[in-house]
């Protein structure tokens, strides 16, 4: 059995604002790796609404069944938003008189949602903040009445890291629920063919090249299936390359098949952008050590790293930086990255870490949509790490409480793959900087953060997002 350790591979898939298309599927090697530890909580995010109580939260053991998302006071905000993310429609069930639809996943009082995530397996609880995300928008929406006075329901299951399994789970709830939201699992492939098969749509974080293909995902991280299209990664080296004169770019990686496709397509963003890759680093997926690939990059002169890895990698890899007394002008790693097990886990040598992200962090006090995020995140899942997961599955929900709102009295299954087809530029009242789910477009807007005295800051642009 593998160690159980984070070598979550399956992130290369999910790097926010670097994106990448991915031609084959993960090997039962790679799956194993990319799930062993990851998702272990830490502490939520401070200083934004006390946790009150523990509704909507999960142990790992609640590997499935019915979920009522109720939550505690109305925070305000929340507006229902028209199909192209801005604000507009209904802030409420209130307005919004419930039809007598009783189609699948609907009836006269409530609205049943599906989730098939990764939660037991090698390591319990991988996909848990995933959850956490959807449960917390969905206890926010249930407390201002619901969506035309029908109360949100997610229903979960437990793929248990089985391909198989996660294609028999989604079949079921393809008959039971409206919709699926915040699905994480990197056996996702299983169900990919069903979403299309059964017509129901899937907003959530798409891990393999299937289900990312599958027309029916609408991710809140797009990503584009086109062969050679790339990790998207060219806007933001442009970025660097105009203010800190990155010239000398690094890759580090985990040598397996995902890993070694991900650098070459890497490589490319950065000929695009103009700044070749002076020095590749595949190392062993179970290597912890990496003091000789610092003090080659330290001889190189290598002056932006940008990884294939999971958090604990890039936790040593910072750490090897701070042996060997030499830190790139920017130690990138990757949007995976964001949360506090980095901080965590890298310490002191997380300081100047700098990474861009599609969305905006709950750290970021000035905006109004992620203050909403923190504060129902802790009164949902208390304790648990408000990371780079469950703040895609809470812009998940938005999305899909925006479609159903858009279906007025009577929604079904397929009037809400025809909203889902509007989002071309979702914002998400500002926590997002516009995406395309609808067109599989990788996200051309960022904005970047660093770690600063052991927390993470934005730094550009001073508000909003850069496009």
């Amino acid at each position: 059995m593998l160690p159980k350790r984070s070598i979550a591979l399956a992130l290369s898939f999910l790097l926010v604002a670097l994106t990448a298309a991915c031609g084959s599927r993960l090997s039962d090697q790679e799956r194993a790796l990319a799930i062993a530890g990851a998702g272990v909580a830490g502490p939520a995010v401070d200083g934004t609404g006390a946790p009150t109580d523990g509704s909507g939260g999960e142990t790992a053991g609640e590997a499935s069944g019915e979920e009522s998302a109720n939550g505690g006071t109305i925070v305000t905000g929340g507006a229902g938003r028209d199909a192209s993310g801005g604000t507009g429609g209904t802030s409420s069930g209130a307005t919004c008189t419930p039809g007598s639809a009783t189609s699948i996943g609907v009836t006269p009082t409530e609205i049943k949602v599906g989730n098939v995530s990764q939660i037991t397996g090698l390591v319990p609880g991988f996909a848990q903040t995933s959850v956490n995300g959807v449960k917390a928008y969905f206890n926010m929406i249930n407390s201002q009445g619901g969506v035309c006075g029908r109360k949100l329901t997610l229903l979960t299951a437990d793929d248990r890291f089985q391909s198989a399994t996660n294609r028999a789970e989604t079949e079921k709830m393809a008959g039971q629920a409206v919709a699926l939201v915040g699905d994480l699992s990197v056996v996702d492939d299983g169900g990919a063919p069903i979403i299309d098969e059964k017509g129901i749509a899937d907003f959530s974080l798409a891990t393999t090249a299937p289900r990312i293909a599958a027309q029916n995902n609408y991710s809140p991280n797009p990503i584009d299936p086109t062969p050679d299209a790339g990790n998207g990664l060219v806007g933001i080296l442009n970025y660097f390359k105009s203010t800190d004169n990155i010239s000398k770019p690094a890759i580090f990686y985990q040598d397996v098949a995902t890993g070694a496709n991900q650098a070459n397509s890497y490589k490319k963003d950065f000929e695009r952008a103009g700044i070749p890759v002076v020095a590749t680093y595949p190392v062993a997926p179970t290597a912890t050590n990496f003091n000789t690939q610092a003090n080659d990059m330290k001889q190189k002169g290598v002056d932006f790293v940008i990884t294939v890895a999971e958090v604990n990698a890039m936790s040593n890899l910072a750490k090897a930086f701070q042996s060997v007394g030499y830190f790139p002008k920017v130690p990138f790693y990757g949007a995976q990255v964001y949360g506090q097990k980095f901080l965590q886990l890298a310490g002191a040598a997380a300081e100047g870490t700098r990474v861009g992200l599609i969305f905006a962090i709950p750290e970021e006090r000035t905006n109004a949509a992620t203050q909403q995020l923190a504060a129902w995140y802790a009164r949902t899942a208390p304790g648990a790490d408000l990371d780079f997961f469950s703040v895609v599955a809470w812009l998940a929900a938005d999305m899909f409480v925006t479609a159903l709102r858009a279906t007025g009295s009577d929604p079904t299954q397929a009037k809400i793959i025809a909203e889902a087809k509007k989002f071309t530029n979702y914002t998400g009242d500002g926590l997002v900087g516009g995406i395309n789910s609808a067109q599989k477009r990788q996200p051309k807007c960022f904005n970047v953060i660093e770690v600063k005295n052991g927390k993470w800051v934005k730094t550009f642009p001073a508000k909003g997002f850069q496009c």
